[in-house]
């Protein structure tokens, strides 16, 4: 799981070079005094958070207001497991408050503090907190009966469109004529995209469709498509692998999405290049007019598609959610959780500071004068923030619509030593969409064997 949480954020900024009022609770710092006056704390977090820099800039403020100093340990996203794992393991435990991706959460959760006690204090309660945020982040917050995480921060995949194509009277006309309906704005079904893609390539644009499909974009592109087909994540409760040995029904189920995918290519309706497109270049190729849609983690570059530049260029973005092929389904969603450790000595000055961090005033803050973006998981702010146009609102229907899945230890080894290799040379024509299912499922069965999960 350590690989997975370092390179899934690292990537994801790379390749394209907070949300949760407490119920009940002040969101402007109440009860931020009460024996934390004089605290220093130490907070480790990611470097990569750009957003939250104008909220670290109101620190003196903080510390002015409640007593308590901050000492902010910013790390690359790609060292912050190891920084904490290494801290608490070798008994220093200076850490008083982390955030965390969310293949590290099972692992450092039983070294969390119950956050339970600390929401009632506040007037509020563990089942207010999660009714004010989209509804994974209970499965995925809760370890072993505990609130071990506060939610805050998360990203989905999701599709942007080119306004301009899919208002033009004569592709109506003619959309319609071909395929019998209207053209869909936004579609609602795997089928429409389909035909979308079909129709617009080489109509106005190069191709109807652009994805990544590289590295972990790329992973996360096809693990996406078989979340929607009802396969939801890598390992089944019992830390089997999903698609492996112990459960072979699925594995038709994993080739299926995986030649959906692949057909588009095949048929000329995506590059061949996005075997070597990871966010950045996909989002490069359709701003330069070469796509009529993108499915990616198109909130990244979101306020890209609105510069005057590219709307000069391509006209104005649509977006909406990836369909699903089965009725339920959600696709993939990473996400961030904020804990205090167990060993901590400061909880109650950790848990002030998180009260302030994790208030609306801030996250707005970090939304709108902070580098980036991010996709908050409180409903209201993740609201707010589609009004505000900082996310699009096919991915915030994404992330609303999105189911937790199991995530282990072994997970991020799964993903990066075995899936994205293997990903990677589907993409490429080196592997069928049924010898991807079978050799994935039967590696990531063997790694669940090898760390112990099963015997």
């Amino acid at each position: 799981m350590t690989q997975r949480v370092f390179s899934r954020g690292a990537a994801l900024v790379a390749s394209l070079v907070v949300a949760l009022p407490l119920a009940a609770c002040s969101t402007s710092g109440a009860d931020e005094s009460g024996g934390t006056d004089g605290s220093t704390i130490k907070v480790l977090v990611s470097s990569g958070h750009q957003q939250f820099k104008p909220v670290w800039d109101k620190l003196p403020d903080f510390t002015a207001k409640t007593g308590i100093t901050v000492q902010l340990d910013q790390v690359a996203t790609t060292d912050v497991e190891g920084a904490f794992q290494r801290d608490v393991t070798v008994g220093a435990c200076t850490y008083d408050n982390v955030e965390l991706l969310d293949g590290a959460l099972a692992g450092a959760a039983p070294k969390m503090e119950d956050l339970s006690p600390y929401l009632t204090k506040a007037g509020s309660s563990a089942e207010e907190l999660f009714a004010s945020q989209v509804g994974w982040t209970k499965g995925s917050m809760e370890f072993d009966g505990k609130v071990a995480y506060y939610p805050f921060y998360s990203g989905s995949k999701g599709f942007a469109y080119r306004e301009d194509l899919f208002a033009d009277a004569k592709n109506k006309t003619d959309f319609k004529a071909k395929y019998g309906y209207d053209i869909p704005a936004p579609p609602t079904t795997p089928e429409q995209v389909v035909d979308l893609a079909q129709f617009f390539t080489n109509r106005g644009t190069k191709y109807g469709l652009v994805f990544s499909g590289q590295g972990d974009s790329g992973e996360t592109t096809l693990a996406d498509v078989i979340f929607r087909h009802g396969v939801n994540g890598y390992q089944s409760d019992d830390n089997n692998a999903l698609w492996g040995p112990s459960n072979p029904a699925n594995q038709a189920t994993v080739a299926k999405s995986a030649r959906w995918l692949t057909d588009l290519i095949k048929n000329g309706y995506a590059p061949k290049e996005v075997t070597s497109m990871a966010t950045g270049e996909a989002t490069s190729f359709y701003t330069a007019g070469n796509a009529a849609m993108i499915y990616d983690h198109i909130y990244l570059p979101w306020a890209q598609f609105s510069a005057p530049d590219v709307v000069s260029k391509i006209g104005k973005s649509g977006s909406f959610e990836p369909p699903s092929f089965v009725d339920g389904a959600g696709g993939i969603t990473f996400y961030w959780g904020r804990g205090i450790p167990a060993c901590s000595k400061n909880k109650d000055a950790s848990w002030t500071f998180m009260q302030w961090v994790m208030s609306q005033e801030n996250q707005k803050l970090a939304l709108t004068e902070g580098q980036g973006v991010y996709v908050p998981t409180d409903k209201n702010l993740l609201a707010w923030s589609v009004e505000q146009g900082k996310v699009p609102q096919g991915v915030a229907d994404a992330v609303s619509h999105n189911k937790p899945y199991k995530v282990t230890t072994a997970t991020g080894r799964m993903r990066q030593k075995i899936d994205i290799p293997l990903v990677d040379r589907l993409y490429q024509g080196n592997l069928t969409p049924e010898e991807y299912a079978k050799q994935s499922g039967e590696a990531i069965q063997k790694e669940a064997v090898d760390s112990g999960l099963v015997k």
